[in-house]
């Protein structure tokens, strides 16, 4: 049985042997309008070639059983279905081949002059074959399918002629033939292969540059396998840092799709991809070959270094789903009033990701929507409006938060009533805004109006009246009140513990908040051992690179210096959100 594959395989790339290759050469030129040799190591295929021939005609009428890998598969034939795995198995050396060293066995490698050329070396025509302009970065776990209908979509949604647009892919582009022969010599006794003998790093920087355009093609929106993929990640950032390099995104048609149908059903998949982009580490990612993915990091980690990668790789990738979610929203903007909540929901999307000033444009579509197609007291734009409110909040613009604030107030008195669990959420949000603006007593005012409802819809006891003490707390200390700031702390802890669990990590933020006012006071013991409790807690429920114990320790670190020089100093006091339960109906 073949070895598992998950992985492009690192195809090597051979240079002319000048004399031997020249008539090879000369033939291969002539038949693709090209007279230059070195045009050999970026020649692609056509889409249009990709599409009517490769996959509807060799692909898809090509029997299995020739391919000893495939003996044991339910499926007699190759089809749509078939990975570019299934139509070609590399490790298994110098065995039949399949579609793709089939194709070009008996033909002359125009870059060696020996028997076996790479696919792309065998066509003929300008409509099949030509300099490339786009090269594909890839997994080969996709199906042909998938690759051939992403291909034809780019080129539709860009005017681009099938015909004229030319792809450089490896599976195709590198002679496999020589592949094959060097994954059967470089084994070693163990079984482990050997990386190949050609510097395909510095390769793959000169075929970025020569062709400056990378087609990066992600799939499964669910769990992206590229973003898993060493040399998926390392071929997006050295196209990403080529001057003059364009890079395009690209997704088949049915993750399009499922991206739309994501969002409308609660977005999962996307906050799926993002935690996948936040989580990139190229120093974690895997690879076919072991001795490949030393090499790349080899290659990372003497140049810009692996975190530099992450971070930029994480950046472009951030950025293209933005673009995504804005194209989406720009396209629902033209249709009628009842898209205001698709909209709403990507700008929530793009605010939980940090996206705080495109999350305000897209609520600010949605209000726009609301305004033009709904009552002005309607409860959906109650909703837009808190949204709205919580992007300008994050932003710092607190006047405009405020406002969005006190108009969905006004829509959510005037549609439910005082006494409802959301018109006391907008009270604690318009508090939290007037505590960052300077106006502690109105804060305060909103806080008590906040508990004030809730007191008899949840009881003394629920967590939410805990958030509001704690955040009363805050305003306290602020006011000078140190001694009203701790018995608020001490309230909310009591609740927290009881409600939620000595190990929450609210109550870690309660303890923290704790310590910050013993320090001010003076009461040194008191304080280290509230740090060192919320600590505890932390490293334990979030691990110990999680900013949250970064904090703590910076403020066991205050207390430290107190401690030795006797300046009176706070620790940073932590400000509960939760009062920030996003407000979707009322």
């Amino acid at each position: 049985m073949a070895p598992k594959h998950n992985d492009n395989d690192v195809l090597v790339e051979l240079r002319p042997n000048k004399s031997t290759a020249e008539s090879a050469n000369a033939s291969t030129s002539s038949s693709t309008g090209t007279s230059n040799p070195d045009d050999l190591d970026t020649r692609g295929v056509s889409v249009y070639h990709l599409q009517h021939v490769f996959l509807e005609k060799e692909v898809c009428r090509t029997t299995k059983k020739s391919f000893p890998w495939s003996r044991q598969r339910r499926h007699k034939t190759l089809s749509r279905a078939s990975t570019i795995h299934d139509i070609e198995n590399l490790h298994q050396g110098t065995l039949p081949g399949g579609v793709i060293r089939n194709k070009g066995a008996n033909t002359i490698c125009p870059i060696d002059g020996k028997m076996g050329a790479a696919y792309v070396h065998c066509l003929q025509g300008k409509d099949r074959v030509g300099e490339a302009t786009h090269m594909l970065s890839y997994s080969s776990s996709y199906t042909i399918a998938e690759i051939v209908d992403t291909l034809t979509g780019f080129c539709c949604q860009n005017n681009l002629n099938p015909k004229r647009t030319y792809i450089w892919m490896c599976c195709l582009c590198v002679n496999p033939h020589r592949v094959a022969v060097e994954n059967t010599i470089t084994a070693d006794k163990s079984g482990r292969r050997k990386a190949p003998s050609v510097d395909f790093v510095a390769t793959l920087g000169e075929r970025v540059k020569k062709i400056g355009h990378l087609l990066a093609m992600i799939s499964p929106l669910s769990a992206p396998v590229y973003l898993t993929r060493v040399w998926c990640i390392f071929e997006i950032f050295t196209a990403h840092t080529t001057h003059g390099c364009k890079v395009d995104i690209l997704m088949p048609p049915k993750e399009k799709l499922s991206l739309e149908q994501d969002l409308v059903q609660g977005g999962a998949g996307v906050n799926s991809l993002y935690e996948m982009i936040g989580n990139i580490r190229v120093e974690d990612a895997n690879a076919s070959l072991e001795s490949v993915r030393e090499a790349i990091l080899q290659q990372v980690e003497s140049g810009v270094g692996c975190s530099e990668l992450n971070c930029q790789v994480k950046e472009f990738l951030r950025g293209w789903i933005l673009s995504i979610l804005t194209q989406l929203v720009e396209a629902r903007e033209k249709t009628n009033g009842e898209e205001y909540d698709y909209c709403n929901q990507i700008g929530f999307f793009l605010d939980k990701n940090g996206e705080h000033n495109a999350a305000t444009k897209v609520h600010q579509t949605a209000l726009t929507i609301c305004e033009t197609n709904l009552n002005k007291n309607d409860k959906k734009k109650a909703a837009t409006c808190h949204l709205l409110g919580l992007s300008l909040k994050k932003q710092g613009d607190y006047d405009g938060a405020l406002k969005s604030f006190q108009t969905c107030l006004a829509i959510a008195l005037s549609v439910v009533g005082r006494n409802h669990p959301r018109v006391a959420t907008i009270y604690g949000n318009i508090g939290s805004i007037l505590e960052k603006m300077g106006d502690y007593d109105g804060a305060l005012e909103n806080y008590e109006e906040a508990v004030a409802i809730r007191l008899p819809l949840f009881g003394k006891d629920h967590p939410s009246i805990a958030t509001t003490y704690n955040n009363m707390g805050v305003v306290l200390y602020k006011m000078g009140d140190t001694e009203g700031a701790l018995a608020k702390y001490m309230e909310a802890l009591v609740i927290r513990e009881s409600a939620l669990g000595k190990d929450h990590p609210d109550v870690a933020a309660t303890y923290n908040n704790i310590g910050a006012v013993l320090l001010a006071t003076g009461d040194l013991e008191g304080a280290f051992s509230r740090f060192h409790g919320a600590l505890a807690i932390r490293e334990h429920v979030l691990g110990k690179d999680h900013p949250a114990v970064t904090a703590t320790n910076s403020n066991i670190a205050a207390a430290q210096r107190h401690s030795h020089t006797g300046t009176q100093r706070s620790g940073a006091f932590e400000f509960s959100w939760h009062d920030h339960t996003v407000f979707v109906d009322c």
